[in-house]
């Protein structure tokens, strides 16, 4: 494991760089988001998807969500509806992901059964700047065990995942926040799947606009 200090507000480009080409040889990154530390991987390498459920002890049944650096890049990966549209605009860059039909082939494990893709537009510096680099979305799932404390700081993150992801890009303790909000927009249906850091009321809010 290698541990790379990073500016939360102003991630340099060598860390960024180094971190993305970990990610396209199948490694896995720790990396800070608006909500937590996430463990990531490259969405398209089979190797490492099956890696990081190994490292998480994650239900192989449950898909992963990524995070996306644009709208641009998220748009190519699911297919948004009028009402995905409407979130996404009131919500991103922002704590809502949004479970939509998958636009992008990627590794087994990702999508869902049912063919659906979870991205959302992170407002955190360094997150958003990892998908750019990478070229796609990255995985973001909590760097924590399976059913283990949400790792806001490295030491959380390392008490629970040993040395075993192969960078770490530590910004410093992060601002304890709520999880994403988690929202399924497809075939004119909204549904929660989870509620987080946007509440029911503001996403009622958001979709009155479209009516």
């Amino acid at each position: 494991m290698h541990i790379l200090r990073i500016d939360p507000k102003k991630p340099d480009a060598a860390s960024l760089k180094k971190a993305a080409s970990v990610l396209k040889a199948g490694g896995l990154v720790v990396y800070p988001t608006e909500t937590a530390y996430a463990l990531g991987c490259d969405p398209k390498s089979a190797k490492a998807v099956k890696r990081l459920f190994s490292v998480k002890a994650r239900d192989a049944s449950k898909p992963l969500p990524l995070i996306a650096a644009t709208r641009s890049q998220a748009s190519k990966t699911a297919r948004s509806g009028v009402f995905a549209r409407a979130l996404a605009d009131a919500f991103w860059p922002g704590p809502l992901t949004l479970v939509a039909p998958a636009a992008a082939r990627f590794a087994t494990g990702v999508a869902s059964k049912r063919g659906e893709l979870a991205v959302r537009v992170s407002p955190h510096p360094v997150a958003a700047a990892l998908a750019k680099a990478l070229g796609r979305p990255v995985v973001s799932t909590s760097a924590n065990r399976s059913g283990g404390v949400t790792a806001y700081d490295i030491p959380s993150v390392l008490a629970q995942l040993g040395a075993l992801p192969e960078l770490v890009l530590d910004a410093g303790s992060l601002k304890q926040a709520p999880v994403s909000t988690i929202v399924r927009a497809s075939d004119g249906v909204v549904e929660i799947l989870r509620e987080g850091a946007v509440s029911e009321d503001d996403l009622h809010r958001a979709l009155m606009k479209t009516l």
